[in-house]
């Protein structure tokens, strides 16, 4: 009648060679871990129940959040204010994994207990690489057997039914120009101005993967959908030298279907042309994220049910039903895309078999995230927890707890 819960580690060794892993420059010690929590379930006569199982999952990591970046209030001393939790993590995803954790406490409260196999996971690393998810990728959906119909909801800050999820890649360049003094400035070359004009360069190779001919099915209608983002500069040591070096860590993004190894190539082909017309030095590498783009639920990649009932029609359908009795003055949940990644394609057909195997995420409403003043809708966490226990109820089915 209780959950087997275990600490999980992060081997490096084990991961290192499988598909989905992002490079890392740091090493996984007994400070990073994953929990899993798992419940063999059982009819109330003791006999295994059917064979559904549910799994929910949620990373507990955070992105870095400074108070001089303008937060009305330090962004890891939460405030409630108007009906919202403002911190950093409140939205990406405190409130979603205290969500899907206490629908299993409140049924567990009102004297039940789920008749399938439930399992709860909380990762690392989702925010930078996605290697604690790939850890606990075959370990989470255990005991599960090759029959079970297995539904995976992740409550990410997003209050609609994900149906897909954008690739993402990061990289860094080092660029190397001409030292010079300021006076014989054009005697030398700037590698910070370079750094500027490569990712200028790199912003059309942006606009050509946002041509209508280029756009997924699943983003079909959605302005800009892929984005490219120059997270970090560093360079220079003088105000009066001409910059001999810099480097910057950027973010790509790129279509479900997509090779990594193309993008790649896009990428090094792009800026080298340019680093070639100036005369810069370039290196280029790679570390953390190197994740594919997924459809999450190719059955509804328009985003429209389809005529034909499948597994993941069930699972929708069970969710949307769920949806309207947590908040019968909502109407349905929409479904749409993502364009981030998640983890979520841990559990899609990249993976997993599609027929055992149904995966989206579904969480509160958020706002920020990423950002200064994040913040999530308590009403939202409410609903994304009721809708959860019903799920529970619906997919799973419940029996009485004996005393």
């Amino acid at each position: 009648n209780s959950f087997d819960v275990k600490r999980m580690p992060v081997v490096l060794d084990q991961i290192k060679d499988k598909r989905g892993f992002s490079p890392v420059d740091w090493n996984y010690d007994e400070s990073k871990f994953n929990v899993v929590a798992s419940y063999q379930g059982c009819s109330s006569d003791g006999s295994e129940g059917s064979n559904k199982a549910l799994l929910l999952q949620g990373h507990v990591d955070v992105v870095p959040a400074n108070e001089s970046d303008g937060w009305t209030h330090p962004p890891f001393s939460p405030i409630i204010k108007d009906g919202r939790m403002y911190g950093r993590g409140s939205g990406d995803m405190k409130a979603g994994v205290v969500a899907m954790i206490y629908a299993v406490i409140a049924i567990r409260r009102m004297g039940y207990l789920p008749r399938t196999n439930v399992t709860i996971c909380t990762v690392i690393e989702e925010e930078c690489t996605g290697n604690g998810a790939l850890a606990a990728n075959h370990t989470s959906l255990l005991p599960f057997s090759d029959t079970t119909k297995t539904a995976v909801i992740i409550p990410e800050p997003f209050h609609f039914i994900a149906n897909a999820q954008m690739g993402v890649l990061w990289f860094n360049a080092k660029i190397t120009g001409k030292p010079c003094h300021v006076l014989q400035t054009s005697a030398g070359s700037s590698a910070i101005e370079g750094a500027f004009s490569l990712f200028a360069a790199l912003k059309t190779l942006e606009e050509k993967y946002n041509e209508p001919s280029n756009i997924h099915p699943a983003y079909k209608g959605i302005d800009h959908p892929v984005n490219f983002n120059l997270g970090k500069i560093e360079g220079g040591n003088w105000a009066s030298s001409v910059p001999s070096s810099c480097r910057f860590e950027a973010r790509v993004g790129f279509w479900p279907g997509i090779a990594i190894g193309d993008v790649k190539r896009d990428i090094e082909c792009t800026l080298n042309d340019e680093a070639n017309k100036l005369g810069l030095g370039l290196e280029i590498a790679y570390r953390g994220f190197q994740a594919d783009g997924a459809v999450l639920l190719p059955d509804f990649v328009d985003g429209k049910a389809p005529d034909k009932k499948s597994l993941q029609t069930d699972f929708v359908d069970s969710l949307q039903k769920c949806y309207k009795i947590a908040e019968p003055n909502a109407g349905s949940l929409s479904v749409a895309p993502l364009t981030c990644t998640c983890d979520a394609r841990f559990y899609s057909n990249l993976y997993q078999n599609s027929g055992n195997v149904v995966v989206t995420c579904f969480g509160p409403e958020s706002g920020s995230i990423h950002g200064v003043d994040e913040s999530v809708s308590l009403k939202s966490f409410r609903d994304c927890m009721v809708t959860m226990a019903l799920f529970i109820e619906e997919w799973c089915g419940l029996r009485k707890e004996e005393t």
